[in-house]
């Protein structure tokens, strides 16, 4: 089978010297074996900036340096990709494809001259913030709009050929995004919010706004956004979710956005190697092949077609 997932924190349990082909870890070359074709967007993930230590901006270059290292590591089984070409380009090579997101607006230090950085960088996705504030805006946890800076940002956001992400924004963030941009908008790794009442989750109208768009929600598999019983949170939670965006019209817009390394998946997936068995449990609850095929590979790469 293929999957394109688009958001991973791998990268940034390898800081540890591990590697990506056999790191003890949700997702790494070797459990990747059963896809034909692979896409897998590695999110360089920083906390907000805090007093005492190194900035987002410094965690952001160790961990861009390290994604470098692993790619040439194995750069005879992975490419880093940072156009539609490039992923098609690897997939022909028999490859699977590799491509940058950036969680947390905070790794540009309220410089917007950053973005060049990022955009050269080959970051296509950037998470505007994590749970709490920085220069751009409020989280989901703290609340909030956005700043002047983080209104600077999104406006400048095509011009460096970098779409926003508003997974982790607030829900007055993503009100002001919506406002600032006509473009496409991403939610990599949230869900239903009717479904589950997480404030990390999507409203009804968030989704039908980004699913107007031409954006791409991925669905998240960690357990305390599937379930309110995270402990129980498995593979028919994820359906309902999946049932749930589905009806506000978004079959061409979900797909997936695992959160692999970077949360408490359900034991019935435990890894990346869970994804086949998911496929088999959805195509059991009634879904089409060609609409799986679409929410596991083809929603995302046609996207990436489209904007890059």
């Amino acid at each position: 089978m293929n999957f394109f997932d688009l958001h991973c924190d791998t990268m940034l349990r390898l800081l540890d010297g591990s590697s990506l082909a056999d790191a003890d870890a949700h997702l790494n070359l070797s459990k990747a074996q059963s896809f034909e074709k692979w896409a897998q967007i590695f999110a360089l993930f920083v906390l907000d900036n805090k007093p005492g230590r190194d900035t987002a901006y410094d965690a952001y270059r160790r961990l861009y340096a390290g994604f470098i290292r692993q790619m040439r590591l194995h750069a005879d089984r992975i490419v880093f990709c940072r156009s539609a070409a490039e992923l098609e380009a690897a997939w022909a090579a028999g490859k699977h494809a590799a491509l940058l997101s950036v969680e947390n607006g905070a790794v540009l230090g309220g410089r917007l001259e950053r973005l060049d950085e990022l955009q050269r960088d080959g970051v296509r996705l950037l998470t505007l913030t994590w749970m709490g504030e920085n220069e751009l805006g409020f989280g989901g946890e703290a609340g909030g709009p956005l700043t002047d800076f983080g209104r600077s940002v999104v406006r400048a956001l095509p011009q460096y050929g970098i779409v926003p992400d508003i997974s982790h924004l607030s829900d007055e963030g993503a009100a002001e995004v919506f406002r600032l941009t006509d473009g496409p908008v991403i939610a990599t790794h949230s869900n239903a919010r009717r479904i589950t009442g997480h404030h990390r989750n999507l409203t009804e109208k968030q989704i039908r706004e980004i699913v107007r768009r031409g954006g791409l929600i991925g669905i998240n598999l960690c357990s305390s956004f599937l379930s309110d019983e995270k402990s129980r949170a498995s593979c028919e939670d994820i359906y309902r979710h999946l049932d749930a965006i589905l009806s506000c019209g978004a079959e061409n817009t979900v797909c997936f956005g695992t959160d692999f390394d970077g949360a408490q998946i359900p034991c019935d997936i435990g890894d990346l190697r869970g994804i086949p068995m998911l496929y088999e449990h959805l195509l059991g609850r009634g879904l089409s092949e060609a609409l799986l095929q679409k929410i596991f590979f083809e929603n995302a790469r046609q996207f990436w077609k489209r904007v890059f």
